[in-house]
């Protein structure tokens, strides 16, 4: 029988309909699951259940989609156009929430600025459950910006092991292979840049 909590990530999964975004932008694109696959190390197969929305992809899966597409990680998230406008509030509880692994939810994002179009940077709170599952270190163009709000987590970049108490920061080249684990009920706030400004079109998402 499916948990509660499996039903409502079904539910927003079903609701954002991620894999129905990635393979109309990939057709889009004029790219086959072949060409995605060799851009992502990924096989066509997984890239196919990703698609139909059968798999939820961890974050750094859907980093690695997103780069061979060359958008923004929250192109994926974005469910409406939002008019423009110089600034966007995201009011106390209302940031748009991404979960990290489709059964076992060792990390949710709520991402703050998923309505502000042309920004180079993407603000997220992230909440640790505690849950073991298997992640992966992850690198990528840009600069990230963590700020321990709760708990404390245990950040690997490169060989390196580096703990973060709260109330503690970092900042860090994000090309360096990173990867955060955390205690359960950990908060985090973290800002990434990645230098490309995030719109509706190709190369600016």
């Amino acid at each position: 029988m499916i948990e509660s909590k499996d039903k409502k990530h079904l539910n927003v999964l079903k609701e954002l309909n991620l894999g129905g975004k990635i393979r109309g932008l990939r057709l889009k694109k004029g790219l086959t699951l072949k060409d995605v696959s060799e851009k992502t190390g990924f096989s066509t197969a997984l890239l196919s259940q990703i698609e139909n929305n059968i798999v939820s992809p961890p974050i750094s899966t859907l980093w690695k989609v997103a780069q061979a597409l060359d958008v923004k990680l929250t192109y994926f998230f974005q469910q409406s156009p939002v008019e423009h406008q110089d600034y966007f509030i995201v009011r106390k509880g209302k940031g748009k929430s991404i979960f990290r692994h489709e059964s076992r939810y060792a990390i949710t994002y709520s991402s703050l600025g998923y309505g502000k179009e042309d920004r180079k940077m993407d603000p997220y709170i992230a909440q640790f459950t505690g849950e073991e599952e298997p992640m992966e270190a992850l690198g990528h163009d840009g600069e990230e910006f963590l700020y321990v709000l709760k708990g404390r987590i245990h950040l690997t970049y490169g060989d390196r092991v580096i703990i973060l108490e709260e109330g503690d920061s970092i900042y860090y080249d994000s090309r360096v292979m990173h990867m955060a684990r955390g205690s359960a009920d950990t908060v985090l706030l973290a800002v990434v840049y990645t230098g490309k400004s995030n719109s509706k079109e190709g190369r600016k998402n």
